[in-house]
């Protein structure tokens, strides 16, 4: 009666099984269908879907009502073959996996292997390492298409601490199942009831049998990823090593291995020739100003979200101007183009590189040096002013939390720090909105009011929100005004270059006001990164222009932002057309009259030898663009990366003074 019992409940669990599998593939490809609609190249991939759909409810059925299982040989066969088919799923996301030369594929998948069998001794069952061996790849595989998809970029290790930062913004952009992704979440679907149905329990023995085994497949996987990230497995295999293209990387490598190789770069090596005497030597031949002076600048630096010039990248014309009133200033201005480290996102880069004269140049690709290397209080542009005596106000109207900004500010200097949710501080929230962000003219508002109640110079720090994306969704509060020729129905591309005319208008607000001040302002705005490829794509197919993400001058065409700075009194702004973000905050003290750091002097000799560095590339003497890698062999750019590691992962020998004022 019980045995009857237990086979009723078998039954029942088969078939609500047979209906999960089959209902939640089919459910992912309607919603997917519906976003994306269903492409001519998709269609063999719909028919793929569905045929995984039905596998899946089969095997459910089949796992309890088939009461001899298949033989023992043809189940070793069957699980041994779905981590393979797992890796090809997880590449397929992104390009067509029979790319990758064979003995990388090998290399992928000995990861594969290895991380199915650790998990199927430590629980003695060959489903559990199958699934996590394919599964966790596969889950993986969706979160990098999407991170290529809003950033171009794909996921990195470091990217996992950002994970809560991505979680405050996801909601912005419109996450469209892609028949790749639903393809890839079938996948894993049927991985699991195939696991399930061929699955071997394996017989090892005593306990410290199963533990010394256990103990071997966890020495051998970690064996394997630390193998991975040293220059014998890059030569051996012929591994692509270059991560100024990561896209290249992770597609001639495959994702597992590049995103374990990856690991290496978690940790920052000594540049060559390191010695606390060797920076000690280079923060000798700079002294820094006095901390004094008289009749000192207000200074408000606005990092503004994305308002790229994408004239830039490409040639387009547009249905009226989104920078006229930028476009007219002449009188006491300096504008050009800044070449940035990021792309679409991870904004807190160009940040630290403006307030600290840093370069991403010499930490890893994809890092956040906010979340990972500012762990004590340092030198900045915020502390700079504090030491001159100025008020130093940093504000960002989005939640504090993001990329820890909360955290790093105070420890750069800033005296206070106003963001979205400030306890007890409707600072953004009397303003208005643009979508659903607080608008540049809100945070202008913000400015104006700091300073109309500041008795001491100020000193602001503003980064915006309001032209962040997705640029997808339609809102009462916003109506897209400028169209690009070619392009009037791209919904996108017009809402993007409109918001970008709001960002126009509020910086004219700003420069209006401090027109009529006595008190001598310097005004500087610069946008913080291009935006992604939505924005992007569009436009080099309009114009019919290529683009090669694998030439160096074809990807800095990406990564150029423009920058503005204006003065209510007469100085000498002749700044170079072409910079970095650290030498652009060193130029601008330096057209001040502000005292400035033997840092700040050291960037400025150094801009004059290579004008622009950034994550990707350098400008040499001769004014060409060099890949960084080169950076070793070029004195003044090594010098700098010593200097930079000392700053940040040798506090205890650095010499602090070069940073600051005396």
């Amino acid at each position: 009666m019980e045995n009857k019992k237990r086979g009723t409940v078998g039954k029942i669990f088969a078939v609500l099984a047979c209906v999960w599998a089959a209902a939640a593939i089919e459910t992912l490809f309607v919603i997917g269908t519906v976003q994306v609609g269903i492409k001519k190249e998709d269609v063999p991939l719909v028919a793929a879907i569905h045929v995984a759909a039905l596998l899946a409810a089969l095997l459910a059925v089949l796992r309890v009502f088939l009461k001899k299982k298949p033989p023992l040989a043809l189940r070793w066969i069957v699980t041994a073959l779905l981590p393979f088919a797992a890796f090809l799923t997880v590449e397929f996301l992104t390009h067509n996996p029979f790319e990758i030369k064979w003995k990388i594929i090998v290399l992928n998948l000995v990861v594969y292997y290895l991380i199915a069998v650790f998990f199927a001794v430590l629980t003695r069952r060959t489903a559990v390492g199958v699934c996590v061996c394919a599964v966790v790849p596969i889950i993986f595989g969706v979160i990098s298409y999407y991170t290529i998809v809003f950033r171009s970029s794909p996921l990195f290790p470091w990217d996992l601490a950002s994970a809560g930062t991505a979680a405050t913004v996801v909601s912005a952009y419109r996450i469209e199942l892609a028949m790749k992704v639903v393809f890839a979440f079938a996948m894993c679907i049927l991985t699991i009831e195939v696991a399930q149905f061929s699955g071997v329990r394996l017989k090892l023995g005593k306990w410290y049998v199963r533990a010394a085994a256990t103990v071997l497949a966890l020495c051998a996987l970690g064996g394997s990823v630390l193998y991975l990230q040293t220059d014998d497995a890059i030569d051996r295999f012929g591994l692509y090593p270059y991560l100024f293209t990561p896209g290249t990387l992770y597609k001639r490598n495959g994702f597992a291995v590049s995103f374990l190789m990856n690991l290496r770069y978690t940790t920052v090596e000594k540049p060559a020739g390191y010695s606390s005497a060797k920076t000690a030597e280079i923060a000798g031949e700079y002294e820094s100003d006095p901390a004094a002076g008289d009749d000192l600048p207000n200074v408000i630096v606005i990092m503004n979200e994305a308002p790229a010039e994408m004239k830039y990248l490409t040639d387009y014309e547009t249905s009226k101007p989104y920078f006229p009133f930028i476009d007219s200033l002449d009188k006491n201005t300096a504008r050009g183009k800044l070449h940035m480290s990021v792309i679409g996102g991870n904004t807190p880069n160009s940040e630290f590189e403006f307030l600290t004269g840093l370069s991403m140049a010499y930490l890893p690709q994809g890092s956040i040096p906010y979340q990972q290397f500012i762990k004590e209080d340092s030198p900045s542009l915020a502390s700079q002013f504090g030491d001159l005596g100025y008020r130093t106000v940093a504000m960002h109207p989005y939640y504090a939390s993001g990329w820890k900004r909360n955290e790093v500010y105070p420890r750069l200097g800033f005296g206070e720090s106003y963001f979205l949710d400030t306890p007890g501080e409707p600072f953004f929230k009397r303003g208005k909105k643009i979508r659903g962000y607080v608008s540049d003219e809100t945070v202008v508002d913000r400015i104006i009011d700091i300073y109309e109640y500041s008795d001491d110079p100020l000193f602001a720090f503003a980064v915006t929100m309001q032209n962040h994306g997705g640029y997808w969704d339609e809102y009462e509060n916003f109506t897209p005004e400028i169209t690009v020729d070619g392009l009037e129905n791209s919904f996108v591309v017009s809402s993007y270059m409109s918001l970008v005319r709001e960002s126009d208008r509020a910086f004219e607000k700003l420069v209006r006001y401090f027109e009529g001040v006595g008190e001598k302002t310097v005004i500087v705005m610069f946008g913080d990164h291009q935006p992604g490829d939505a924005v992007a794509n569009p436009l080099l197919k309009n114009s019919g222009e290529t683009f090669d993400p694998n030439d160096v001058k074809d990807m800095e065409k990406r990564y150029i932002a423009p920058y503005i700075v204006w003065t209510n009194f007469d100085c000498d702004l002749e700044l170079s057309e072409d910079m970095s973000p650290g030498y652009l905050s060193a130029a601008v003290i330096d057209a001040a009259g502000i005292p400035e750091t033997g840092a700040q002097k050291f960037l400025l000799d150094l801009s004059d030898k290579y004008s622009t560095v950034n994550a990707r590339a350098f400008t040499d003497e001769d004014g060409e663009l060099k890949p960084l890698s080169e950076y070793p062999r070029r004195e003044g750019l090594l010098e700098y990366a010593q200097m930079q590691y000392a700053y940040l992962f040798d506090r205890k020998n650095a010499p602090m003074e070069f940073w600051e004022l005396k």
